[in-house]
């Protein structure tokens, strides 16, 4: 059988396993109330931010530059928090905290994706049927379709509310929000590689489970320590231009580019070589990742 044909098959075996099982369907309704909830909440409090600055007579074009000053630093990229800041306020929150529940998806439905099939020596059905490389790579696409699936909703909930109070136009909301959407699916990528290939990496889910956590874990205390640093310079380079408007910006720690999610600013980004270079990085991390896998199935006994 084509190798391509037997991806495809394993892939919509996982979607299938996915929004059938109990696990799948409590996180998708899960995901898109708490996503929902924290739509309504966020809304409200937009709405307090809006009237007290209409209180203390700041003007649109004030709060734009605000916005931009705050999303660059945010991004640590002036040309990709400019860019970003012509989006709905409401969006671009929601994309950032979006990011930060796709390690919590990815655990839970990734944990036991190759670990369970060994556990249950399953996998010996797949294997006198599709390449062992073949089916890694399935169990990888297939997680990550229904991450992205997942993710698609919760954004799409979103995009009712900012259309539904007039946050913005029908089509600026889908513009940014697909555009949102479409960036957060490297990233995806990212995470499902690494729990595909732990979980190529034990007979027991519960193992996987446990250092898939732990990896996620680490490496966003690793992430946080690095702002510290990052926010340290900043201070200090914008108090030697103090009686500057713009914010001057020093390069990120190196701790930070650990982190998959940091990559946000590169695949973002309005320049062109930039985007490339995040999707390169993304695509190349995930490629890594199920090669890995790939090489310990293949020489495992199963």
């Amino acid at each position: 059988m084509n190798p391509l044909r037997e991806i495809w098959i394993l892939v919509l075996r996982e979607l299938r396993r996915s929004f059938r099982s109990v696990k799948g369907i409590l996180l998708l309704i899960l995901t898109v109330l708490g996503g929902g909830l924290f739509a309504h909440l966020l809304a409200q409090s937009d709405s307090v931010r809006k009237q007290q600055m209409a209180e203390k007579g700041l003007s649109p074009e004030m709060l734009l530059e605000m916005k931009r000053q705050l999303l660059a630093v945010w991004f640590t990229n002036a040309k990709t928090g400019e860019h970003v800041a012509n989006a709905p306020l409401l969006l671009t929150v929601v994309f950032a905290v979006s990011l930060w529940f796709v390690p919590a998806i990815v655990l839970i439905l990734g944990f036991d994706n190759i670990a369970g099939d060994l556990q249950h020596k399953s996998i010996r059905y797949w294997a006198l049927r599709t390449r062992r490389w073949s089916y890694v790579a399935g169990k990888f696409f297939g997680l990550w379709a229904t991450c992205s699936i997942v993710a698609l909703a919760m954004h799409a909930l979103i995009w009712i509310v900012v259309v539904a109070r007039g946050e913005a136009t029908f089509g600026e909301t889908i513009g940014w929000g697909f555009r949102f959407w479409l960036a957060s699916v490297p990233i995806i990528g990212m995470w499902c590689g690494v729990s595909v290939f732990i979980s190529s990496l034990f007979r027991w889910p519960i193992l996987a489970l446990l250092l898939t956590g732990g990896m996620f874990f680490t490496w966003w205390i690793i992430y946080i320590s690095g702002w510290g640093p990052h926010l340290a310079a900043l201070q200090a380079i914008n108090a030697e231009h103090a009686g500057s408007d713009a914010v001057a910006l020093p390069p990120p720690n190196a701790a930070m580019y650990i982190f998959p999610n940091f990559h946000d600013r590169l695949v973002l980004s309005p320049v062109l070589s930039e985007m490339l270079l995040g999707l390169v990085i993304s695509f190349g991390f995930s490629a890594a990742c199920v090669a890995g896998g790939s090489l310990v199935v293949s020489r495992r006994d199963i």
